[in-house]
């Protein structure tokens, strides 16, 4: 009898478990990414976008690190989903047709006559964006301009280095002309960071950027330059 009542027991847990599971699977509460957004023929899909929604109706959402909006959400018995930034502008297009299976989710919905699909995933963690790895110190490695090597002007001791900090500011060490000192915002859909120095007389500077380990390839996408880094840990005197 007592080993029919463990039987029991176990099934019952095992039930409810699924039932749980059942129930997260079936709900939008949590942590969505953003896999791919169509609007019309084109795509459009931001990277490292995420979504979390909770259980009292609040919702964050942001990209990579960077969480930029803060509101609410409602979801209506024909399943039509409405999401409001307390923080952002009004949403004048209708609510999205939401489709929810297992651990993945289809918005569907029309804005200026172009159908919009968002598909999403649940996810464990927020994501970390290309763009989040660029913080930190970064010692040049080779600077080339109109496919010649010029380190030797501009890095004559091989010290120069570039260091990406976390308030988008940036700052350039052991230049021939001394410390140099910008900001730089990087792209929400592409590989891209643009850096504006605070120097007189400074162009502004484009890069295409990629990073692979521990080095950092930057090409200029207004004018001939490239550059490679290695990232570092301490400060080069």
């Amino acid at each position: 009898m007592k080993i029919w009542k463990s039987i029991l027991y176990c099934s019952l847990i095992v039930f409810l478990a699924t039932c749980k599971s059942k129930k997260e699977n079936n709900s939008i509460n949590g942590l969505w990414l953003v896999k791919k957004v169509k609007v019309g023929k084109n795509e459009m899909t931001p990277i490292a976008r995420w979504m979390k929604f909770n259980a009292d109706s609040t919702q964050t959402s942001g990209n990579g690190w960077l969480q930029h909006s803060v509101g609410t959400w409602s979801l209506n018995a024909q399943n039509k989903l409405s999401v409001t930034n307390t923080n952002g502008i009004v949403d004048t297009a209708e609510p999205f047709s939401i489709e929810l299976l297992n651990n993945k989710m289809t918005w569907t919905r029309l804005e200026d006559g172009n159908k919009v699909k968002v598909f999403l995933e649940r996810a464990n963690k927020i994501p970390t964006s290309e763009a989040n790895k660029l913080f930190g110190l970064w010692k040049f490695d080779s600077i080339i301009e109109n496919k010649k090597e010029v380190s030797d002007s501009l890095n004559p001791k091989n010290k120069a280095m570039l260091f990406l900090r976390w308030d988008n500011t940036y700052v350039l060490y052991n230049y021939p002309e001394g410390e140099q000192y910008g900001v730089y915002k990087t792209h929400g859909h592409r590989l891209q960071i643009d850096m504006l120095s605070y120097t007189k007389k400074k162009k502004n500077q484009y890069y295409q950027f990629n990073l692979e380990n521990k080095k950092l390839t930057l090409k200029s996408t207004n004018s001939s330059r490239e550059i490679t880094l290695t990232r570092i840990h301490k400060f080069l005197e």
